[in-house]
C-alpha cells in the first residue's frame, strides 16, 4: 500500500457491490502466432513476425558476389549495413518471374545476421492459433521440409510456414557470412 502512495493516478473508479455482481468480464487467451505472410509464385508462404525486421521495395542495383550460390542474389546497402539477398524462387527451385511494382525483399533476423528475401508480394499479418498449424511431420515422406515449419489451415487458405532459422544450410550460411566479413 504504501508503494501506491507515491504514484499518481488520474481517477479512480467506485462500484457498489450490486454493480460489481452484474458486471462480467470475459479473458480469454489464445496460443498462436503472428504471421507476415506473402506470395511466392501461386502459393502463399508465412514467416513468425517477430523473425522480420523490415520490408523494403526492390534496390536498382546489387552487387553480385562471386562464389555465392546462386541463389544468393546479391548484396546491397542498407543504412550502413551490408544485406545479402536470397531469391526464394531460386531457392525452391520455382521458375523465374520478372520483379514488378508488388516485389518486395523482407529483411529477416537469422542467428543475428541481417538476409534479405525476395517474393513476388506481401499478403498479410495475421494470427494464427496453434491447434491451426500441423507441423512438417505429418506432411508427405519424400520432400525436403527441414525449412518447412509445417502448414497453417485460415478458413480461406493454406499458408506454408518457413523456418527461417533451417532457409540456409550451415554451410551456406557460413559462406555467406565469411565472404560478408571480407568487405
Amino acid at each position: 500500500m504504501e508503494n501506491n502512495k507515491n504514484k499518481k493516478y488520474l481517477g479512480t473508479v467506485s462500484l457498489s457491490d450490486e454493480e460489481l455482481e452484474d458486471m462480467s468480464l470475459d479473458i480469454s487467451y489464445s496460443e498462436g502466432t503472428r504471421l507476415i505472410t506473402f506470395i511466392l509464385g501461386e502459393e502463399k508462404y508465412g514467416l513468425d513476425i517477430l523473425k522480420v525486421r523490415e520490408l523494403i521495395s526492390f534496390p536498382e542495383g546489387l552487387t553480385r558476389i562471386p562464389r555465392m550460390p546462386d541463389f544468393i542474389v546479391g548484396m546491397f546497402n542498407l543504412r550502413g549495413l551490408v544485406i545479402p539477398v536470397m531469391d526464394l524462387r531460386k531457392k525452391f527451385n520455382m521458375t523465374g518471374e520478372e520483379r514488378h511494382e508488388f516485389s518486395v525483399i523482407i529483411i529477416v533476423d537469422v542467428e543475428n545476421k541481417n538476409i534479405g528475401l525476395t517474393v513476388d508480394a506481401v499478403s498479410d499479418v495475421i494470427f494464427v492459433k496453434d491447434e491451426d498449424m500441423q507441423d512438417t511431420s505429418e506432411l508427405a515422406v519424400n520432400v525436403d521440409t527441414k525449412f518447412i515449419k509445417g502448414v497453417a489451415k485460415t478458413k480461406d487458405e493454406m499458408i506454408i510456414l518457413l523456418d527461417i532459422d533451417y532457409l540456409l544450410s550451415k554451410e551456406e550460411f557460413d559462406t555467406l557470412i565469411e565472404n560478408k566479413s571480407k568487405e
